[in-house]
Protein backbone atom coordinates (compact mmCIF):
# COMPACT_ATOMS: atom_id res chain seq x y z
CA UNK A 1 0.00 0.00 0.00
CA UNK A 2 1.28 3.42 -0.76
CA UNK A 3 1.43 6.02 1.31
CA UNK A 4 2.53 9.67 2.47
CA UNK A 5 5.46 10.07 5.58
CA UNK A 6 4.11 13.45 6.34
CA UNK A 7 7.78 14.59 8.35
CA UNK A 8 9.73 14.09 5.71
CA UNK A 9 7.92 15.11 2.39
CA UNK A 10 9.92 17.64 0.35
CA UNK A 11 8.59 17.43 -2.70
CA UNK A 12 7.97 19.81 -5.73
CA UNK A 13 5.11 21.30 -6.40
CA UNK A 14 4.48 21.76 -10.31
CA UNK A 15 0.75 22.74 -10.56
CA UNK A 16 -0.55 25.14 -13.30
CA UNK A 17 -3.69 26.54 -13.56
CA UNK A 18 -5.91 24.55 -15.88
CA UNK A 19 -8.83 25.82 -17.51
CA UNK A 20 -11.29 23.25 -17.71
CA UNK A 21 -14.07 23.66 -20.34
CA UNK A 22 -17.64 22.98 -18.63
CA UNK A 23 -18.12 19.90 -21.10
CA UNK A 24 -18.19 16.49 -19.82
CA UNK A 25 -15.75 15.14 -22.91
CA UNK A 26 -13.32 17.90 -21.79
CA UNK A 27 -13.46 17.00 -18.20
CA UNK A 28 -12.73 13.31 -19.31
CA UNK A 29 -9.92 15.12 -21.03
CA UNK A 30 -8.44 16.70 -18.61
CA UNK A 31 -8.73 14.28 -16.07
CA UNK A 32 -6.99 12.04 -19.18
CA UNK A 33 -4.42 14.59 -19.64
CA UNK A 34 -3.74 14.68 -15.40
CA UNK A 35 -3.79 11.05 -15.97
CA UNK A 36 -0.63 10.87 -18.41
CA UNK A 37 0.76 14.05 -16.61
CA UNK A 38 1.53 11.87 -13.64
CA UNK A 39 2.45 8.49 -15.39
CA UNK A 40 4.61 8.05 -18.70
CA UNK A 41 1.73 7.74 -20.54
CA UNK A 42 2.40 9.79 -23.65
CA UNK A 43 1.92 8.31 -26.88
CA UNK A 44 0.91 9.48 -29.61
CA UNK A 45 -2.39 7.70 -29.67
CA UNK A 46 -3.88 9.36 -26.52
CA UNK A 47 -2.82 12.86 -27.20
CA UNK A 48 -5.69 14.00 -28.84
CA UNK A 49 -7.72 12.68 -26.47
CA UNK A 50 -5.82 14.45 -23.91
CA UNK A 51 -6.26 17.83 -25.48
CA UNK A 52 -8.72 19.52 -23.65
CA UNK A 53 -9.16 22.66 -25.02
CA UNK A 54 -9.73 20.94 -28.10
CA UNK A 55 -12.77 19.10 -26.67
CA UNK A 56 -15.32 20.58 -29.19
CA UNK A 57 -12.75 19.01 -32.61
CA UNK A 58 -13.72 15.55 -31.73
CA UNK A 59 -16.07 13.23 -33.54
CA UNK A 60 -19.08 11.34 -31.62
CA UNK A 61 -16.99 7.99 -32.14
CA UNK A 62 -13.86 9.87 -30.95
CA UNK A 63 -15.89 10.72 -27.89
CA UNK A 64 -16.36 7.28 -27.03
CA UNK A 65 -12.84 6.88 -27.53
CA UNK A 66 -12.33 8.82 -24.69
CA UNK A 67 -15.48 7.73 -22.69
CA UNK A 68 -13.63 3.95 -22.98
CA UNK A 69 -10.20 5.47 -22.48
CA UNK A 70 -11.32 6.50 -18.93
CA UNK A 71 -12.67 3.62 -18.47
CA UNK A 72 -9.61 1.94 -19.11
CA UNK A 73 -7.72 4.59 -16.65
CA UNK A 74 -10.02 5.16 -14.06
CA UNK A 75 -9.37 6.54 -10.38
CA UNK A 76 -9.46 2.72 -8.83
CA UNK A 77 -6.42 1.93 -10.60
CA UNK A 78 -4.52 5.28 -9.12
CA UNK A 79 -5.59 6.03 -5.81
CA UNK A 80 -3.33 5.43 -3.48
CA UNK A 81 -0.51 4.91 -6.59
CA UNK A 82 -0.16 7.98 -8.30
CA UNK A 83 -3.44 9.80 -6.86
CA UNK A 84 -3.86 10.37 -3.60
CA UNK A 85 -6.89 12.12 -1.42
CA UNK A 86 -5.31 14.82 0.37
CA UNK A 87 -6.86 17.98 1.65
CA UNK A 88 -3.91 19.05 3.33
CA UNK A 89 -1.63 18.72 0.06
CA UNK A 90 -4.36 20.39 -2.03
CA UNK A 91 -4.51 23.43 0.21
CA UNK A 92 -6.19 25.85 -2.16
CA UNK A 93 -7.11 24.10 -4.93
CA UNK A 94 -8.81 21.31 -5.77
CA UNK A 95 -5.85 19.33 -6.88
CA UNK A 96 -2.12 19.71 -6.83
CA UNK A 97 0.58 17.93 -8.87
CA UNK A 98 3.95 17.09 -6.96
CA UNK A 99 7.15 15.98 -8.25
CA UNK A 100 8.40 12.78 -6.76
CA UNK A 101 11.75 11.93 -8.72
CA UNK A 102 13.69 13.24 -5.98
CA UNK A 103 11.81 11.94 -2.59
CA UNK A 104 11.62 8.22 -3.75
CA UNK A 105 12.76 7.15 -0.28
CA UNK A 106 10.23 9.75 1.56
CA UNK A 107 7.29 9.22 -0.77
CA UNK A 108 5.96 5.30 -0.93
CA UNK A 109 4.36 5.00 -4.01
CA UNK A 110 4.59 2.78 -7.30
CA UNK A 111 7.33 3.24 -9.01
CA UNK A 112 5.71 2.12 -12.16
CA UNK A 113 1.49 0.47 -13.39
CA UNK A 114 1.25 -1.33 -15.70
CA UNK A 115 -2.24 -0.34 -17.32
CA UNK A 116 -3.05 -2.20 -20.64
CA UNK A 117 -0.40 -4.23 -21.13
CA UNK A 118 1.79 -1.72 -20.98
CA UNK A 119 4.33 -0.65 -17.94
CA UNK A 120 4.05 3.11 -17.31
CA UNK A 121 6.49 5.01 -14.98
CA UNK A 122 5.26 7.31 -12.32
CA UNK A 123 6.52 10.69 -12.40
CA UNK A 124 4.58 12.80 -10.21
CA UNK A 125 1.39 12.32 -8.20
CA UNK A 126 -1.94 14.49 -8.03
CA UNK A 127 -2.72 15.15 -4.66
CA UNK A 128 -6.67 15.68 -4.67
CA UNK A 129 -10.03 16.70 -2.82
CA UNK A 130 -13.07 14.36 -3.43
CA UNK A 131 -14.63 17.51 -5.50
CA UNK A 132 -12.14 17.15 -8.10
CA UNK A 133 -12.74 13.68 -8.47
CA UNK A 134 -16.19 14.41 -8.10
CA UNK A 135 -16.16 16.89 -11.28
CA UNK A 136 -13.72 15.36 -12.92
CA UNK A 137 -14.78 12.11 -13.46
CA UNK A 138 -17.58 10.84 -11.37
CA UNK A 139 -20.17 13.10 -12.66
CA UNK A 140 -19.02 13.89 -16.20
CA UNK A 141 -18.36 9.83 -16.91
CA UNK A 142 -22.26 9.11 -15.63
CA UNK A 143 -23.69 11.47 -18.10
CA UNK A 144 -21.13 10.37 -20.34
CA UNK A 145 -22.96 6.59 -19.74
CA UNK A 146 -26.49 7.81 -20.01
CA UNK A 147 -25.53 9.45 -23.23
CA UNK A 148 -23.78 6.71 -24.80
CA UNK A 149 -26.13 4.31 -23.26
CA UNK A 150 -29.40 6.40 -25.02
CA UNK A 151 -27.77 6.36 -27.96
CA UNK A 152 -27.41 2.71 -28.69
CA UNK A 153 -30.55 2.19 -26.82
CA UNK A 154 -32.45 3.52 -29.92
CA UNK A 155 -34.16 0.77 -31.73
CA UNK A 156 -35.08 1.13 -35.21
CA UNK A 157 -38.51 -0.45 -36.72
CA UNK A 158 -38.31 -0.86 -40.71
CA UNK A 159 -42.07 -1.58 -41.88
Amino acid sequence: MAYLERQQLQIRDTTNIANVPNSDIGKIMYYLNCVCYCIDYNDNDIKRYTNYSRWASLSDEEDKLVYFLALTLNPNILIGKVFFQSDALSRDMQGRFYEIGQVRQQLVVVPSLVIAGRTCQVQRILAFKQEWLKENYIEPMLRLQQRFRSRTSRSCVIS
